[in-house]
């Protein structure tokens, strides 16, 4: 599942879900959880 967002493409969340084989929930809260972390940034940096 984080195979896209570490190679820094967007991608939406259901996708995610999808390729991970997880509920949309789950994902959603990992998510939050990195970009909390700071572990991942929304948006982009330039």
């Amino acid at each position: 599942m984080l195979r896209p967002l570490v190679d820094g493409r967007t991608v939406d969340l259901g996708a995610l879900a999808d390729t991970a084989g997880l509920d949309l929930e789950a994902v959603t809260g990992l998510v939050q959880e990195l970009v909390a972390g700071p572990a991942a940034v929304v948006g982009s940096l330039l």
